[in-house]
């Protein structure tokens, strides 16, 4: 039995994936008085960005590469994709520097200044802050992520528009960007506004060639069944919690990109019961909102603790010991304090989400379709394609 053509060019397995891997960094970037913050899982979710990556690659590859070939199509493109990660990025960085701005008014220290400071803004606004310009992460940190995103979109469509996208380059990429982050970084995966734009590529190129092995295969790939498809299911996603869990900032996690790769190939194919599961209401919710969740959810870690001490007084900020025998501040008092924040603020972060999915990220989408489809745009591409 041959695996049956796509009707849909939603991956909709893949999209609760992505769901979840959201939540995990919002677990990830809250550091709360909890066995959530010790769990080497949740200790090292930030890889799961690159989950986020080669998911894109492979994603944009499916939808888009064979409309790249003229520069009408690279137009549209590029145009579709700033109208689709923009108005949530411009929306957050309005909302960090209001937010700044009472601090201010409040007559607190450190207002504008550092990570917060106007030139960063700046760079915010241009989608440049993750391009060696700032020497750590800036406002809304998470966006590190889609301002060298955004950028890869420009060189993919790029390539596309004048080689083409030769396989032979999505082999040297996946080949020298390990090696160079190997050589330039000192944490490992985990860079971010110097490096993460080689970071972004290398995932992403992967994400291209997982959708072209798919393409090529799929057609033609005997269904192995159910039973068989959920036990591979089963088995790659032990391996992603084990490698996460284990790699760290260690050596081991320049091979991300790569186990992420496999999960995105095996979870394409929605063959087995895991698959279902990642179908479920639930999770296809979280899949929907996962970019809200991701650019909204550092705020809601921000202001946590700064309400929580305006309306009660107190500073819950503790000592916590470390399974190695250090010491860090977590928020919370003790493991069942510390464990309802990291609930509280993943629920606020998926009600903040909710509200910023249904009124920043789908009326930002709907009017760049709506200004590329006005009829001046129409005539310039009929006369483009005449």
């Amino acid at each position: 039995m041959q695996a049956p053509p796509r009707t849909t060019n939603r991956f909709e397995a893949l999209d609760g994936w992505r769901g979840v891997c959201a939540c995990l960094v919002v677990l990830f970037h809250f550091h709360g008085y909890s066995p959530l913050y010790t769990n080497a899982l949740v200790r090292h979710s930030y890889l799961f960005v690159d989950f986020f990556f080669v998911l894109s690659g492979f994603v944009i590859a499916w939808n888009y590469q064979t409309r790249l070939d003229d520069w009408q199509g690279v137009r549209r493109f590029l145009i579709l994709r700033l109208g689709r990660v923009y108005p949530l990025h411009l929306f957050m960085l309005l909302c960090f520097v209001a937010f700044e701005t009472l601090r201010a008014l409040a007559h607190s220290d450190g207002v504008f200044t550092g990570p917060n400071s106007p030139s960063a803004v700046i760079s915010n606004l241009f989608l440049l802050q993750s391009m060696g310009v700032h020497d750590s992460l800036t406002w809304n940190g998470p966006a590190w992520s889609i301002s060298t995103e955004m950028w890869t979109y420009v060189a993919f469509a790029l390539v596309c528009a004048w080689l083409g996208m030769r396989n032979w380059m999505l082999l040297a990429t996946a080949l020298v960007a390990p090696l160079a982050l190997a050589a330039l970084s000192k944490s490992g995966m985990d860079t971010t506004f110097d490096w993460g734009f080689i970071r972004c590529i290398f995932g992403f190129a992967l994400g291209v060639a997982c959708c072209r092995i798919y393409a090529l295969v799929a057609p033609y790939a005997h269904s192995p069944g159910r039973a068989t498809m959920t036990m591979v299911e089963v088995a790659i996603v032990f391996a992603v919690v084990a490698f996460v869990a284990a790699a760290g900032t260690s050596p081991m996690s320049f091979m991300a990109p790569f186990v992420f790769a496999a999960a995105v190939l095996i979870f394409a194919a929605e063959g087995g019961l895991v698959s279902r599961i990642f179908h479920s209401r639930p999770l296809k919710w979280l899949g929907t909102v996962s970019y809200s969740i991701y650019l909204t959810h550092f705020f809601f870690v921000l202001i946590l603790p700064m309400v929580v001490k305006r309306v009660t007084h107190l500073d819950l900020w503790t000592a916590m010991p470390l399974p190695d025998g250090q010491w860090t501040m977590a928020y919370g008092r003790n493991g069942l304090e510390g464990t309802f924040f990291y609930l509280l603020v993943v629920a606020m972060t998926l009600a903040g989400s909710a509200l910023t999915y249904r009124y920043v990220e789908v009326p930002g989408r709907e009017w760049t379709r709506r200004w590329l489809a006005r009829p001046q745009v129409s005539t310039q591409v009929q006369a483009a394609n005449p």
